[in-house]
């Protein structure tokens, strides 16, 4: 079965780091965006779904009606599997019990709350529009809404970061009892507000092995706590890992809805215009459409698997493209096992400790 993804570009207030497209907007822009999506949607009625992410923007930047007419849409539109991860991405100030009540009673399963940090310092180098208080409050509303399955993001390298400060955000995020951590490490992005701010000085961003202790006290601190790391930046309790993030890692199709998404189709990745007012009045939508060679799906399977902890089968590499891995990339393997940056057990390749800081540049001499 396929994932779908719908994109959502809305959100309260544009964040410092954010490059996404996404922005405030008017009640009549949302509106005319919704029934934008509703009408692609018919373009893949029908199709088999086992995981479902909205994400954006703040999809929870829809007021509840709209929100539910784009849920009602999604079941009408497609055929959704019996155990479906549905999952709505939400902001900490725009939560509510009659916005979250709603979701439940739809069929959302499944939310991942943008937390960042429980530092207001840092929430506001961030320019995120909630406080610590606000976060705490919004995962205690989702449980009360009967959600079982919650996911917070968290950030490191946070201007004004500690040690000390991402130890508490840590602790106090575990004292909240999620069942899924993402903690992803701030990337400063060209054209944001935080960019401009580093760059004339206003704001500094830490170092290197700075950030990579704070990723190492983030991998102790969590998998001490319960939260099995089973990807480079996402941790989760038992049976909580995110289905709908795997399907990218492992190469499954996915359907993307909306403006800047992406999809991955019959071996084909192709992404929709990123013109919001083009997409409401139904302009041609698909653009960067990419038929992938056998080489370029044989690169993606291995930098995209070795994100995962787990590493990549040689067993499964040969049943999905008849070949030896180590045939195909037999000088980045040797290389990288000898350095012992890569591991290769049981069958499998992965990521050594060590590697991870360097992870980038290991995965693009996996390129054909």
């Amino acid at each position: 079965m396929k994932g779908l993804y719908i994109h959502i570009p809305f959100c309260i207030k544009k964040c410092k780091y954010c490059d996404f497209n996404s922005g405030a907007a008017p009640d009549g822009v949302k509106e005319e965006y919704i029934n934008a999506l509703i009408r692609e949607m018919a373009e893949y009625k029908g199709a088999e779904l086992d995981t479902v992410y909205i994400g954006g923007g703040t999809p929870t930047a829809l007021n509840t009606e709209l929100l539910a007419e784009l849920l009602k849409s999604i079941k009408c539109s497609f055929t959704l599997s019996k155990d479906i991860e549905f999952t709505v991405e939400m902001n900490p100030k725009t939560a509510d019990r009659e916005k979250l009540a709603m979701m439940h009673k739809m069929g959302v399963n499944r939310l991942s709350i943008g937390v960042q940090s429980f530092c207001d310092t840092e929430l506001e180098a961030l320019g995120r529009v909630h406080s610590a208080q606000d976060a705490k409050e919004a995962i205690a509303l989702a449980k009360e809404a009967g959600f079982e399955n919650i996911s917070i993001d968290l950030m490191s390298g946070i201007p004004k970061q500690t040690e000390e400060s991402f130890l508490k955000t840590l602790n106090t995020a575990i004292l909240q009892e999620p069942d899924h951590i993402s903690c992803y490490s701030l990337i400063l992005e060209e054209g944001t507000l935080l960019f401009d701010e580093v760059k004339s000085g206003k704001t500094a961003l830490c170092d290197e092995d700075t950030e990579r202790r704070l990723y190492d006290l983030a991998v102790d601190t969590l998998g001490k706590n319960g939260y099995k790391q089973y990807e480079i930046s996402n941790f989760a309790k038992d049976g909580k890992a995110s289905r709908h993030n795997i399907k990218y890692w492992t190469m499954e199709e996915y359907i993307g809805l909306g403006i800047s998404a992406h999809s991955f189709l019959n071996g084909v990745r192709f992404s929709n215009t990123d013109d919001l007012k083009g997409y409401c009045q139904n302009d041609t939508k698909i653009r960067n459409k990419e038929p992938l060679t056998k080489e370029d799906m044989m690169s993606e399977f291995v930098f995209l698997g070795l994100r995962m902890i787990c590493g990549i089968s040689q067993t499964d590499f040969f049943k999905k493209f008849g070949e030896d891995i180590f045939e195909i990339f037999q000088k980045p393997l040797e290389k990288f096992i000898k350095t012992g940056f890569l591991l290769y057990e049981n069958g499998r390749i992965r990521l050594s400790k060590k590697a991870v800081s360097v992870s980038n540049q290991i995965m693009c001499e996996f390129l054909l």
